[in-house]
């Protein structure tokens, strides 16, 4: 650590009095609440003229990463989206749908999304289905199926 020197500086009363207020509930002496303000003042500077260098660096790095992330998220919604479809369009050619029953189940299945959070699954579906009484297990065309253990 260097050796102290006495300095004179002119403060406005205003940031004196601020000064003083922050000592007197913080401790200290005046001495050491400018040094250490003048220490992250210039620290603040040295970074502020280096970020003309580091900022755009930077910024390039998270740009490219963020672009890497975005373009791999985009292909996995679009084979996602490509596998909704052909669901749809199977379940479309089998079955016949009023528009307000399809009306009914686009609530509900928004109303599940949003209460679930995303997280639902055909599992918990038919099981809330059977609780309800809204699929009869006896005309069930897939009874017994479990496609976890392939039977």
């Amino acid at each position: 650590m260097s050796e102290k020197v006495r300095t004179g500086i002119y403060i406005s009363e205003d940031l004196l009095r601020e000064c003083d207020e922050y000592l007197s509930k913080n401790g200290g002496s005046r001495s050491e609440l400018i040094e250490s303000a003048l220490r992250l003042y210039l620290a603040t500077r040295k970074i502020k003229d280096k970020s003309e260098v580091l900022v755009p660096e930077l910024a390039e790095c998270i740009s490219a990463a963020s672009d890497e992330g975005i373009t791999k998220i985009s292909k996995g919604l679009f084979r996602y989206a490509v596998e909704v479809e052909m669901l749809i369009a199977l379940l479309a050619e089998t079955f016949e749908v009023s528009k307000n029953h399809l009306k009914d189940v686009r609530r509900e299945a928004v109303n599940n999304v949003r209460r679930t959070r995303g997280k639902i699954n055909l599992d918990d579906l038919i099981m809330r289905n059977e609780r309800e009484g809204i699929v009869d297990n006896d005309d069930s065309p897939i009874q017994g199926l479990d496609y976890r253990d392939g039977t």
